[in-house]
């Protein structure tokens, strides 16, 4: 089935809603997942202090409703519904395959750095918003992507009645340059033009609302002694200047009278989409039954973080969200690099400290070249970190895990109240990654989740030993150009 490119705000809703339809309220009145849904969401809240986000919580309600399909063909549901009645119960196959979910999907790192969208099937669309010019107006063309990847608006004039001309405009005769504003009307007091003779002979002129126009000194090398004149009524503007070429260019910027019928500037909210294909990440497993009983035990004091995390579910949370990783480091856009060794005559306490700087710039960079937002979250590599937990606790907030350190990628804390950091041992020690994310449909790389987890029936051999295989179904993109920087130690 072909996807749609642009949906309107009505579309975007209807198509929302169907994947989002308060899943996570529906199942928290079921009887049948509330049990163990309650205990994810009150282990996310401890661990992150912090409600986990409704996307985590539908791509979770959705796996244990797959799950459930997928039990159902060879268990009854009086059979499932038995085993999720006490989900401390981990002796029982079914409930441990739940206990896992519980703890595996909240516990993808990923999700900490890329929006999350559920998909409906295996390939579908994510989408993210868009604001579009429905009108040519002040030099800005229709379709002119007003929110776009690269800069909202470069001119800031489409919603206003201010001109910014491109190059090229008006005349050159002999050493007097006209233009006539095709808008028929120039605002007293707003006419600035950006004169340049020669290259480095640049400067300003400037009309005094009585249709004069006079250099201004400060901003102009080497043009002093222009003139000109300005009918505000016609538009018409005539410069003379001192010594013209045939590399000078005058670039006028002005308003203009709206007219009576003038309407506002039309756009058009729309929401662009990118398809995304779910790719299956599988792993097969053997364990003992009888090793259960003690984990039981912890379960009844509703550890089961500390139990379940460490094994399978780390191994997973590595394979995937390090994947997602190792992708967004090939994507990245622009590289900035942060000198770690102390220069001579300044001590390394002090020193350390201008990594900060490096982080600072990058953030500020992707804003400066995508402008939907600054860079704030980091996923950083060994060497990275060894210099980032040496700080001090008013630049560096780590995240608290107790003695359980997490397996695979994980956010390791916060840099200067701004920076969530992800600590990842698998990419080059002196590198990093920094991108945006400001929701599940505004971020750098979105990612679109089909089955968030799932296991296949156990298979319980007469040893008491059961193999049980677990996998997820999962597909991102890069949403935005300029939206990665690679941070780099040099030494």
């Amino acid at each position: 089935m072909a996807v749609k490119e642009r949906y309107n705000e009505q579309e975007v809703k209807d198509q929302m809603t169907s994947r989002f339809q308060n899943s996570s309220g529906q199942a928290a009145s079921n009887s049948v997942y509330g049990n163990v849904l309650s205990r994810a969401l009150s282990g996310y809240e401890r661990k992150y202090n912090r409600k986990m986000p409704e996307s985590v919580q539908t791509v979770l309600v959705n796996s244990f409703k797959q799950q459930t399909d997928r039990l159902m063909n060879s268990h009854s549901r009086e059979a499932i519904h038995s085993a999720l009645a006490d989900v401390s119960q981990v002796d029982n196959p079914i409930t441990l395959a739940y206990n896992l979910m519980s703890v595996l999907i909240p516990n993808f790192t990923y999700t900490e750095f890329i929006g999350i969208q559920p998909l409906p099937t295996k390939t579908s669309p994510i989408f993210y918003p868009q604001i579009t010019a429905n009108e040519t107006r002040n030099n800005i063309e229709k379709t002119t992507s007003l929110l776009g990847a690269t800069n909202w608006c470069d001119s800031n004039t489409f919603t206003t009645n201010r001109i910014r001309r491109s190059s090229g405009v008006g005349s050159i005769a002999g050493d007097v340059w006209t233009f006539t504003a095709e808008q028929g009307s120039i605002t007293p007091g707003s006419l600035s033009l950006l004169v340049t003779l020669s290259p480095g002979v640049v400067g300003y002129v400037f009309d005094d609302s009585a249709g004069n126009l006079s250099v201004v000194p400060h901003l102009t090398k080497n043009i002093n002694g222009s003139s000109g004149t300005v009918n505000y009524k016609t538009g018409l503007v005539t410069l003379n200047l001192l010594a013209a070429g045939t590399d000078t260019e005058v670039v006028p910027e002005y308003r203009y009278d709206f007219s009576d019928d003038t309407k506002p500037a039309q756009a058009v909210l729309e929401w662009i989409t990118k398809p995304i294909r779910a790719e299956p990440y599988r792993v097969r497993t053997t364990y003992n039954m009888d090793d259960f009983f003690q984990v039981k035990q912890v379960l009844n004091d509703y550890n089961i973080d500390t139990v379940l995390s460490t094994s399978v579910a780390g191994l997973i949370n590595k394979e995937i969200s390090g994947s997602v990783f190792d992708d967004a480091l090939l994507r990245t856009d622009a590289t900035y690099p942060w000198e770690a060794t102390d220069p001579t005559g300044v001590a390394w306490a002090l020193h350390r400290l201008s990594l900060i700087q490096t982080f600072v710039r990058a953030g500020n960079g992707i804003r400066q070249n995508m402008a939907r937002s600054g860079g704030n979250v980091v996923v950083a590599g060994t060497e990275w970190m060894n210099f980032i937990e040496t700080l001090g606790d008013d630049l560096w907030k780590p995240q608290g895990y107790g003695k359980e350190e997490p397996i695979g990628p994980y956010v390791a804390g916060t840099l200067c109240d701004k920076f969530k950091v992800i600590k990842n041992q698998d990419y080059p020690d002196d590198t990093a990654v920094m991108g945006y994310k400001r929701d599940d449909v505004d971020a750098s790389m979105i990612g679109g989740v089909f089955i968030g987890l799932y296991c296949t029936n156990p298979i319980n051999l007469d040893d008491l030993k059961t193999i049980q295989a677990m996998g997820t179904q999962f597909g991102w993109t890069k949403a935005f150009d300029n939206s990665l920087v690679e941070l780099k130690i040099v030494k």
